[in-house]
């Protein structure tokens, strides 16, 4: 194995374990977002991360406002993150990424992350488990290929919630997960 590899299999065991945390015992509702950041100190799914975290910060605050305001009130204090998480886990949903790894590290390509995308589906889910896509790359990869293979997945195009889509991601979030 090159170091490439190695360094790329240990952070994908490192976001697994993390991701995995706070899997639920019964996936109610699957996210699916684009992959981890390519800063290494950030990911949903860590608990101590002090700044740039707009996809956990907007989807916990559609679901749990309060409970994400007494997250920032705190500093975000990293025991109110994992009581958020584990609300989030709780409640049956669960979050994976197309890539596994970053972008910026990735020797695959977004569009080549479909296929093991779809193993992993296959492997946590059941097809008529809700899927909530995340990013306009994510949906124009997935949409097409998951519907027609029969996964429930939202027709509904998400916007990444940063630069400056914060507002349109958490209307229509809201929609979804209201339904």
């Amino acid at each position: 194995m090159k170091t490439n590899d190695l360094d790329v299999h240990f952070l994908r065991n490192k976001y697994s374990v993390a991701r995995n945390k706070y899997k639920p015992r019964r996936i109610e509702t699957l996210l699916i977002a684009e992959a981890p950041p390519d800063s290494l100190d950030r990911f949903f799914y860590f608990e101590d991360v002090k700044r740039q975290d707009s996809l956990f910060l907007e989807i916990m605050g559609v679901l749990y406002p309060d409970q994400k305001q007494r997250y920032l009130a705190s500093g975000r204090d990293t025991a109110v993150k994992e009581e958020l998480l584990e609300s989030f886990k709780e409640d049956g949903f669960w979050l994976l990424d197309l890539s596994e790894v970053p972008l910026s590290i990735s020797e695959k390509t977004l569009a080549e992350c479909v296929p093991s995308l779809v193993e992993r589906l296959e492997k946590f889910i059941d097809r008529k488990i809700p899927i909530v896509l995340i990013k306009a790359s994510v949906y124009d990869l997935c949409y097409c290929l998951l519907h027609e293979q029969g996964f429930s997945v939202n027709a509904e195009r998400l916007p990444f919630p940063g630069s400056g889509q914060q507002k349109v991601f958490r209307e229509k979030f809201r929609n979804i997960v209201s339904r």
